[in-house]
């Protein structure tokens, strides 16, 4: 669901990368990576899904576009899982895909510009707008759970 617009799509998702798994485990050679091949067969499945069905927004100038270090760990501390999980679902689909790819899979922004067919510029563009989005669902979210 990180990486999908709806039940749907990750529906599809996982049934795509479940065959391409099914077809091609003959040619594991080592079982101890298998698990490392699986997660990396869901994930290029899930991106390729989301280059067929996905615009990025490109910024020109990538001078303006700075990491944020911005401390909001608190907030999100006070959050269970579902809750985040809920939120990182709503952010709009190409900035989903890079905080997916960047803060939960590790990837840099130069892996995620190769994936992606993207600059690094765009990858960090759309990293700090979800960050910004994050930072502000969250705020809103406590808001509203605090009675404010």
């Amino acid at each position: 669901m990180r990486y999908a617009n709806s039940k749907d799509d990750a529906n599809d998702i996982f049934q795509q990368a479940f065959y391409s798994i099914y077809k091609s485990l003959n040619q594991v050679k080592n079982p101890e990576a298998l698990s490392g091949w699986i997660k990396r067969i869901f994930v290029n499945t899930a991106l390729e899904f989301g280059n067929k069905n996905t615009r990025f927004n490109h910024l020109e100038n990538i001078e303006s576009v700075v990491d944020s270090n911005e401390n909001w760990n608190d907030a999100i501390q006070n959050l269970n899982i579902e809750e985040l999980a809920g939120l990182i679902q709503q952010l709009p689909e190409g900035t989903r895909m890079v905080f997916n790819l960047y803060a939960i899979e590790g990837y840099s922004h130069k892996e995620i510009a190769e994936q992606l067919g993207i600059s690094s510029g765009t990858s960090k563009s759309q990293l700090f707008d979800a960050r910004k989005k994050l930072k502000t669902a969250v705020n809103n979210l406590q808001k509203v759970n605090s009675g404010i």
